[in-house]
């Protein structure tokens, strides 16, 4: 076993940092105008000459005194309106007949044939205006209820709406964003969060000047996005993100329609970001769950939640799907794979439901799975995950025969003098051992406790394999049940020096504590 001297490390101290409790994965970090509608023209009596003549309105070009016509400027050319008598040329004068001479008569028989042509034209003019909008030369049918019409093409759906309609289904028999927004908007809830707060605040050193004891009270801390997953045992769970609920005290359900229940924690387990809450009430509507095994990229996708908070609750927004089964890690202890989508996921439509274009749930989504360094791109846990950890949150508290070593730890780039450490240990054959976990605690029930492990020793490979990142050992894990032993290589740091020894350790039950 070979001395590591040319950078020596202080043994008498542990690796220098800022230790953080944690139970196998990293902490949730929570923290007018008006409209006057127009007024139907009113017929007007042309005017009309000294001897009863009626005169037309022509428009001459030039200086003419008078306003401006259509909003131009003083100065500028003018169209000002002239009378002249009917029949006369617009805009040039007509000499009047010579003194004793008759004026010509017009011919009654041409104006009779121009009078019958100008009413055939008009009858078939309205007759067209007639046709069109009762739809029977479009072969459209219109309804028409409080002034609005929907058209309904076949083979496609519509929604009424202000003005006109929206199709809800297209050619192929598929929703639209508004036929999965109609399906599926009920289904979708609002959260707040509630946390205890102590009533004195610490105003600069002081507490607060209020008159209350100093009991702990409620505030809302947080807001997310939630679906109505099902109802049973007289009530109904709404599924969520283990991040948005995990920190709170009590919660508030607000539905699409307004109404508000308080909720309960069921269960939260932040290695899949899902969580659960049940509220005291039946007959909602719940959302349907496909299989997100059979998902396709580029597939269209529609996310519904509360972007930003209550404020915006139930937007919509929509996408595709750009990759499916991505593996993703996070601060939030999120380490699974998930569907990766360009439709807008924001702050407060974590736990909010992706939906393909049927209106069923394919995913949870969750806008803290990835670092917010990315623009463009949404995650969501894909919903054959997320349906297994719900149900067994519901029927366990926690997800069963997921299994653990029982240790609580920190990760070795979080001390100060991790590339000392780093590099000592490539020097041992552990090369790039960045996922090297150092052990906080030691949990009683741990196969560990009997075997001389104690806090600072540091786990860096499971089963021959160096600790790289921490995925080697959520793998391993995730491959492995309770009862089932692995290996662990231990290393520890003794008079400036690390040494390594190996261990069996039998896994227990992670029931979530």
């Amino acid at each position: 076993m070979s001395d590591y001297e040319q950078n020596p490390i202080n043994g008498s101290q542990p690796p220098q940092g800022d230790s953080q409790s944690n139970t196998g994965y990293t902490p949730y970090q929570q923290p007018g105008t008006y409209y006057t509608p127009p007024q139907p023209e009113q017929p007007q009596t042309p005017p009309t000459g000294d001897n009863g003549t009626t005169y037309h309105y022509a428009y001459h070009s030039g200086n003419q005194p008078g306003a401006a016509y259509n909003g131009q400027q003083a100065g500028a050319a003018d169209h000002t309106a002239q009378a002249q008598p009917t029949g006369q040329t617009y805009g040039t004068p007509t000499e009047p007949p010579e003194p004793g001479k008759p004026e010509k008569k017009k011919n009654k028989k041409t104006i009779t044939i121009v009078v019958s042509v100008l009413v055939v034209c008009v009858v078939i003019a309205v007759t067209g205006i007639v046709l069109a909008a009762t739809g029977v030369l479009s072969g459209d049918k219109e309804e028409k209820t409080d002034g609005t019409s929907t058209s309904q093409d076949s083979g496609s759906d519509t929604q009424t709406v202000s003005g006109g309609s929206v199709a809800t289904k297209d050619d192929s028999g598929n929703l639209t964003v508004a036929g999965v927004a109609k399906k599926a908007m009920d289904s979708c809830v609002g959260i707040t969060v509630y946390s205890k707060q102590n009533s004195y605040s610490n105003f600069y050193g002081y507490g607060s000047n209020s008159s209350s004891d100093s009991s702990d009270n409620q505030q809302a801390s947080g807001e997310g996005s939630g679906v109505i997953m099902k109802e049973a045992n007289g009530k109904t769970y709404i599924m969520t993100c283990a991040h948005v609920i995990a920190d709170g005290s009590s919660f508030k359900v607000t539905l699409n329609n307004g109404k508000e229940y308080t909720a309960t924690m069921v269960g939260a387990d932040s290695q899949t970001d899902i969580g659960v809450l049940s509220i005291e009430a039946t007959g909602l509507q719940a959302a349907t769950f496909a299989d997100s095994k059979s998902l396709t990229v580029g597939e269209q996708v529609v996310a519904i939640g509360c972007p930003g908070g209550l404020e915006f609750k139930n937007s919509v927004t929509s996408g595709y799907i750009s990759a499916l089964d991505r593996p993703v890690e996070s601060s939030i202890g999120y380490d699974n794979e998930c569907i990766q989508t360009d439709a807008a996921i924001n702050p407060g439509n974590s736990g909010g439901a992706l939906f393909n274009m049927q209106g069923q749930v394919i995913g949870i989504n969750s806008s803290k799975i990835a670092s917010t360094e990315y623009e463009g791109m949404g995650f969501a846990v894909p919903s054959s995950t997320a349906v297994d950890t719900a149900n067994s949150l519901i029927k366990n508290g926690y997800v069963a025969g997921r299994a653990k070593i029982g240790v609580t730890y920190n990760t070795i780039t979080s001390y100060n003098n991790a590339d000392a450490i780093l590099s000592a240990l490539t020097e041992k054959g552990f090369k790039n051992a960045k996922g090297t976990m150092v052990i906080n605690q030691v949990s009683s029930d741990s196969d560990l406790a009997g075997k001389q492990v104690k806090q600072y020793d540091m786990i860096v490979a499971v089963n021959g394999k160096t600790m790289t990142s921490t995925d080697v050992m959520t793998q391993v894990l995730s491959d492995s049940k309770p009862g089932d032993t692995i290996k662990l290589t231990i290393a520890r740091i003794e008079n400036n020096q690390i040494k390594t020894f190996k261990v069996d350790c039998k896994l227990i039950e992670n029931k979530g504590n």
